[in-house]
């Protein structure tokens, strides 16, 4: 019964977030999980997952005036367990400052770059899909984000043919836990490294035809549930690559290792998937 409340919950709010915000993707699939030695079904839904430096004036911001911004974040993973992906129901609420780098090109005028900054303090909830750990907290970055774009010709106003995103930053959680699988709480604090990487190649009608991505974080554990791992240490990476075959439609390969939150559980995947964009 908890469980067709959840997935009752997730489908409503993904209609709320599709009218009000827009919404990336949904992706559909099927993943080896190497711990398990079998394969299994994979259902996540993205929402609002643009770069808040380089991207945060696109049409999913709440709010942006003097650089200063407001965007709503969730990621839904619900497939078959732990192992297929981080199995969880992620929501923030990313606000922050950006700072904005001069572009320079290159000799050939072909290619526009800069480096940004930015700073966010984000309100976060997270839990895995069955409410058992629930967590509560602020998340502070701080990050560098080298963008560049290569263009058609020399001049900007031909279309974009590629762009490539790195960002590299650190963060730190602060907040609660209530476990219901332990019947306790305790503080939740954890500080680490993350880095974003991104390369996205477009068509003329400013369409992505390939997008690869890699991300992925390292953190210690300052304070938590101690039942919950015996690590001190814990982290999660994640790569893919997805080709475009029909508007919006993408088929997709990617790759998960690594441990996170809410469970710290182990994840380590070879999925192949379908992705629908909006």
């Amino acid at each position: 019964m908890k469980l067709k409340i959840t997935l009752l919950l997730i489908v409503l709010l993904a209609i709320l977030n599709n009218k009000v915000f827009g919404q990336d993707f949904i992706r559909i699939g099927a993943a080896h999980d190497f711990q398990k030695n079998k394969v299994v079904q994979t259902f996540s839904f993205d929402f609002n997952r643009t770069e808040k430096i380089d991207e945060k004036k696109g049409r999913y911001l709440l709010f942006d005036h003097n650089n200063f911004y407001i965007l709503p974040s969730s990621d839904v993973n619900i497939g078959d367990g732990v192992t297929s992906s981080e199995n969880n129901i992620l929501f923030q609420i990313n606000m922050g400052k950006a700072f904005y780098g001069e572009k320079w090109k290159s000799k050939d005028n072909l290619r526009t770059s800069a480096w940004n900054k930015a700073i966010e303090f984000n309100p976060s909830y997270n839990s895995d899909k069955l409410f058992q750990e629930k967590l509560i907290f602020g998340q502070l970055k701080l990050l560098v984000n080298l963008i560049s774009q290569k263009h058609k010709d020399a001049t900007e106003n031909t279309y974009i043919q590629s762009v490539h995103s790195i960002a590299l930053g650190g963060f730190t959680n602060l907040g609660y836990r209530y476990s219901k699988t332990y019947d306790t709480d305790d503080l939740y604090s954890t500080a680490g490294i993350l880095i974003d990487y991104k390369t996205r190649i477009l068509n003329s009608k400013n369409e992505d035809t390939w997008v690869f991505k890699v991300t992925g974080n390292y953190y210690y554990i300052v304070s938590d549930v101690q039942q919950l791992t015996t690590d001190n240490f814990a982290g999660l990476i994640k790569s893919s690559i997805d080709r475009q075959i029909f508007k919006n439609t993408f088929v997709g390969l990617s790759y998960k290792y690594g441990n996170d939150n809410p469970n710290y559980k182990y994840i380590h995947t070879l999925e192949l998937s379908a992705k629908i964009k909006y």
